[in-house]
């Protein structure tokens, strides 16, 4: 029989091909934990290579549990089929819970059919009393969600500040806004307020680049270009990664306006920290968690409320006044630098994984 270390250890991550926030957390959240205990590094969530990976090389044949189960840390919640896999092989000790797929779906708009409802629920719960350890973007978020407190490590969100980077002030104004396309993420009272701004600055220009993730995410997307057709000054597209510090560098000011909702206030959305990254001041609406990063560390303006006109006169006030734009746009580059960059963020879960384990750190 082959025994493994105690210490050893298998990270679940999303692969290389990220191409938006979700995918970029689930391949950096657990990385400086992989990095540490050097890690065997799993990049797709099924039966076989969890098997493989927590057994080792040589797993076939093997008819009892190796001695020794490998730590295993997964950056998403585990499909059904593979939980029982881990609770046999593995010794599952941390989780990424970043999204309450019932509660966010239903803030979106999107009305799900029961049985679905219960197939998501189930897949949570499963994942919920499987890991010892529940990764959250915010504390906010565990207490809508229910998560237990005790058993609760406050995550945080980030970007990768060496990737997106700041570039050139751009010599017209422009408003951009990246997200995925769905109702319910504030994109008509956005072009709304553009409208409205366009009245002080005729030449403003809307930059949307929206991501579809379902078939009807591409159904609604496709609303928006018809909407858009004729108003020139409005641009739909995408972005991958690899451009997206180039693309937003295209923007005078970022706009996250995300309407009024209670999972809306626990979110903390990728795409803020991607936006501080390319060195672009922000307006956002007037959602808890992501206001409070706003306003603490200066890099933009809260609305006072969500309407077209409430956006509009902050991206006026940012429009109107370079310095002010240019000062805050700083502001928020250091900050995504500092404060929320990836391997810092990654390393402070790992901190916290290591010190709940009773593990030195390393």
């Amino acid at each position: 029989m082959r025994l493994l270390r105690p210490d050893r250890w298998v990270v679940i991550r999303e692969g290389r091909h990220a191409r938006w926030g979700g995918e970029l957390r689930r391949r950096n959240l657990f990385s400086a934990l992989a990095a540490r205990t050097d890690a065997t590094v799993v990049e797709r969530w099924t039966n076989a290579t969890l098997v493989a990976a927590t057994r080792g090389p040589r797993w076939k044949g093997f008819v009892q549990p190796i001695v020794g189960r490998a730590h295993l840390a997964s950056s998403e919640q585990l499909p059904e089929s593979m939980v029982p896999l881990a609770r046999r092989f593995a010794d599952p000790v941390a989780v990424g819970i970043y999204d309450d797929s019932i509660a966010q779906l239903q803030a979106l708009g999107i009305v799900l059919e029961p049985a679905r409802i219960d197939l998501l629920r189930r897949k949570r719960d499963l994942n919920e009393a499987l890991f010892r350890w529940h990764v959250v973007p915010t504390a906010s978020f565990a207490a809508l969600t229910g998560l237990d407190p005790g058993r609760v490590i406050v995550g945080g969100n980030a970007t990768n500040a060496a990737h997106v980077r700041p570039g050139p002030w751009p010599s017209s104004p422009a408003i951009g806004l990246v997200s995925g396309a769905a109702p319910g993420r504030g994109i008509e009272a956005l072009i709304a307020a553009a409208g409205l701004v366009r009245e002080s600055f005729p030449d403003v220009r809307l930059l949307l680049w929206l991501v579809a993730t379902s078939p009807e995410s591409e159904a609604y997307l496709e609303g928006l270009r018809v909407v858009a057709a004729d108003q020139p000054w409005i641009e739909i597209g995408t972005v991958d990664y690899d451009h997206l510090g180039s693309e937003l560098a295209r923007a005078t000011v970022m706009c996250i306006s995300h309407p009024a909702s209670d999972y809306m206030d626990v979110a903390l959305p990728v795409k803020l920290f991607d936006s501080m990254a390319a060195g672009r001041p922000l307006v956002v609406t007037p959602r808890t968690e992501t206001a409070a990063i706003v306003e603490r560390h200066g890099v933009g303006i809260v609305t006072a409320g969500d309407r077209p006109d409430d956006l509009a006169a902050g991206l006026i006030r940012i429009l109107g006044d370079e310095a002010l734009a240019r000062r805050l746009g700083a502001a928020a580059r250091t900050t995504a630098e500092t404060e929320f960059d990836w391997p810092i963020v990654a390393g402070r879960v790992a901190d916290e994984v290591f010190r709940r384990e009773g593990i030195r750190n390393r």
